[in-house]
């Protein structure tokens, strides 16, 4: 099998490149990174149209590559979307704040004018997953059972379960989604057409989804 070679490989280019590590993280408000940060180290793209549903890339660009790419596609011209990204040459971890002290107003903001917050984060891991969290627990066992007979594996995350009022997440007024998606899911050129069957699940599951209120 080559493909744990592969993710190895992946991993050692991530942690060069700066974009993953194993410390804590270095900020833990969104102040004292902006007081800290250079101009052009990170952008906050927002686009509120009205949706009681909002799509996040809370650790964009750079951070956790890939995330913010996908949500802009599962908002579509549909949802609300949000996406604090860094951009910076090198150790764009720096900009990572934990989803529970994210406190970035705008993204505090959308969030509460939503029924739904969706976050999209990146995670280590084998295989082509996108692992749930959140405190809606129906949409999650929804979205869940919608992947995993579209041919994608989808299950709760064993550690970030993304759940708690403090999780920018659910800070809607029904409770979140956390997605957790791994390197080859993300970011994997082979790997394309699963990509489209999250994108396209995620975006049934919200439309369908007869637990939200407009």
């Amino acid at each position: 099998m080559r493909l744990k070679p592969m993710l190895g490989r992946l991993t050692v280019w991530l942690r060069r490149k700066g974009w993953i590590r194993q410390r804590g993280d270095r900020y833990d408000s969104f102040a004292v990174l902006e007081s800290e940060q250079p101009n052009g180290a990170f952008s906050i793209e927002a686009t509120d149209r009205g949706s009681p549903i909002t799509i996040m890339a809370i650790h964009g660009g750079k951070i956790e590559p890939g995330t913010s790419s996908l949500a802009k596609r599962i908002a579509g011209d549909t949802f609300n979307y949000y996406s604090f990204s860094g951009h910076k040459m090198r150790h764009n971890w720096d900009l990572h704040i934990t989803s529970t002290a994210f406190d970035e107003p705008v993204a505090l903001a959308l969030a509460s004018r939503s029924a739904v917050v969706v976050t999209l984060h990146g995670c280590m891991g084998r295989g082509a997953i996108a692992y749930t969290g959140g405190d809606n627990v129906e949409l999650q066992q929804q979205l869940e059972a919608e992947l995993n007979r579209a041919g994608v594996k989808s299950r709760p995350h064993p550690v970030f379960h993304g759940r708690g009022g403090h999780n920018i997440c659910n800070r809607g007024q029904q409770g979140g989604l956390q997605l957790e998606l791994t390197p080859r899911l993300r970011l994997c050129p082979f790997t394309w057409r699963k990509r489209r069957v999250l994108i396209d699940r995620v975006r049934k599951v919200l439309v369908d989804g007869d637990n939200l209120d407009g």
